[in-house]
């Protein structure tokens, strides 16, 4: 086997030089833009070429989403095993969601809302529903704030990207249930994947695509913790990454992309993330944006349409709350994010140097 053309995953994956970090930036915008078409024209947008394809069940964003979430099974089932501890990993998991989530969603509440209601801010202040919208900070989804985007053409909703955030966090809790159960032993956990095909195929048979964006992303985050679990198994090749990139937008093209989300995509994941030649593990040198641009644009771009003096093309949308969201992700990693992250090591340090005292 020539190693220019093939790599074993479980030689790569716990390797710092990947693609990851600039997968996940591009996959944050391409939630920007796919979000564009439905905040600019209503819900019932027609989307790009991919919806279009996929009679509306995945988009660019729902695609992005399924990235996150993969990923997300890998490096939660690695955590799993560095951090077996259920206390140590819990904390870390929460560091990494509720700082920045808890400040957009005050942010929301105080600033954004009470500036662009339509209400007094008085009326507003006194609303239940304002004090509701908290919520969203321990992961009860709230999508809305007393006369805040009405009349946008998608009415009402402040950050209907929150919704990824709970669903991702009950993924980590069951992530680490099977790894207790298991270990994440092949023979033990080949149990888990019977009841999941069991509980798969009593939902695609019975249930109608209902919530088909929540379980696939939960199929996919399933699918990332299973890859990590045969990691030493699998190969990666050039050929096979390509091939699995074509074939899941050929799939895509005749309308069986629940087929390619769950066959080919992952491979086609694992081989952008590790596999290739060339990698650009230095591109969140100063800061990894992504969560923060992610938190940053639904809001912003449902103000945006709010200000604009006319009918916004989603294009413009899509373009100008890019660059803005970036912004937004940067302030968070700086402001927020990095700080705590700091504190979070000083105070390791503290207990270290006095447990050995």
């Amino acid at each position: 086997m020539n190693k220019r053309d093939a790599i074993r995953f479980g030689t790569v994956v716990s390797s710092r030089d990947n693609n990851l970090d600039l997968i996940r930036f591009v996959s944050a915008i391409a939630v920007i833009w796919s979000h564009s078409f439905s905040l600019t024209q209503g819900p019932h947008s027609l989307g790009a070429f991919l919806d279009q394809w996929t009679d509306q069940r995945l988009s660019f964003g729902g695609m992005a989403v399924a990235v996150f979430f993969l990923y997300g099974g890998i490096l939660i089932a690695k955590s799993c095993e560095s951090h077996p501890d259920t206390r140590k990993f819990f904390i870390a998991r929460c560091q990494r969601i509720f700082p920045q989530l808890i400040f957009i969603v005050l942010f929301s509440t105080f600033v954004w809302g009470g500036v662009l209601t339509t209400l007094s801010i008085t009326d507003y202040l006194t609303n239940g529903e304002t004090y509701r919208y908290l919520l969203n900070a321990i992961l009860i989804p709230v999508h809305t704030l007393p006369g805040v985007f009405t009349f946008n053409p998608y009415p009402e909703v402040v950050n209907g990207s929150l919704w990824t955030l709970p669903v991702e966090f009950a993924a980590y809790i069951l992530c680490y249930l099977i790894f207790r159960l298991t270990a994440f032993r092949k023979k033990s956990y080949i149990w888990t994947i019977i009841v999941v095909i069991a509980c798969a195929v009593v939902y695609f048979a019975f249930f109608h695509l209902y919530m088909l964006s929540v379980v696939r992303a939960v199929l996919e985050f399933y699918i990332g913790v299973c890859l990590w679990v045969w990691r030493d198994k699998i190969i990666l090749r050039p050929s096979w990454g390509i091939l699995s990139i074509f074939a899941t937008i050929v799939l895509c093209y005749f309308g069986w992309d629940i087929a390619a989300m769950l066959v080919t995509f992952p491979y086609a994941c694992l081989w952008l993330g590790w596999g290739t030649r060339r990698k650009f593990s230095h591109f969140a040198k100063y800061g990894e944006f992504s969560y923060g641009i992610y938190l940053w644009a639904f809001p912003l771009q449902q103000t945006l349409v709010f200000l604009w003096p006319t009918p916004m093309h989603w294009a413009v949308n899509a373009s100008l709350i890019s660059l803005i969201a970036i912004c937004g992700g940067i302030f968070n990693y700086h402001v927020i994010d990095k700080p705590v992250m700091n504190m979070v090591r000083r105070r390791r340090k503290i207990t270290a140097s006095t447990s050995h005292m």
